[in-house]
């Protein structure tokens, strides 16, 4: 079962993770995060492989849970 805010890939390509932004939206892959950082405001920051770094304005348990669910969809 797809999480709304995990986009549905055809077999052998990524799917792709809705993440809020502090201004819109962004898509990461789930198989590319290394880490994800929380800041003294609650923010949270997801380090991507290559050092690419993706500000997010939600938490990040639930960053961390659907890129979890992604995971476990593949």
């Amino acid at each position: 079962m797809t999480h709304p805010l995990i986009a549905a890939a055809p077999t052998g390509v990524a799917a792709l993770v809705e993440v809020r932004s502090l201004g819109g939206v962004n898509f990461v892959r789930p198989d590319r995060v290394i880490a994800i950082q929380t800041s003294p405001t609650g923010t949270s920051l997801i380090v991507m492989e290559g050092g690419t770094t993706v500000h997010s304005s939600e938490t990040t348990k639930v960053i961390a849970e659907r890129i979890a669910a992604a995971d476990r969809d593949r």
